[in-house]
């Protein structure tokens, strides 16, 4: 098997009120790499797959705290409000390259 074709991945999540756990399930690569990132792989129930490093799927328990719902909307940003934000990201840039190129010397 070369891993789930893209209709079969799914993540699933449940959750225990009498236990606040969420129990969760996936075989979405997406998912796996942000729980894994969240728990990590000692912290999961991994199924691989031969010659495969990474888990084909997970099954796992997070706190109530580690999941987290949100409306996914994208904020609106005026004109001015790009212009601040480019300026900082031009200046983030500026501040990493010094930094790379005094470790390189």
């Amino acid at each position: 098997m070369l891993g789930y074709i893209r209709e079969e991945m799914e993540t699933t999540l449940v959750y225990e009120a009498e236990t606040d756990i969420w129990k969760g399930y996936s075989c979405y690569p997406p998912h796996i790499t942000k729980v894994l990132k969240i728990l990590g792989l000692d912290n999961v129930e991994a199924e691989y797959e031969d010659g495969r490093e990474s888990p084909l799927s997970i099954k796992f328990e997070m706190k109530a705290n580690q999941v987290s719902f949100r409306k996914g909307e994208k904020k609106e940003m005026s004109d001015e409000q790009k212009e601040v934000q480019r300026l900082r990201m031009v200046k983030m840039h500026e501040a990493n390259k010094i930094k790379r190129d005094s470790k390189d010397s």
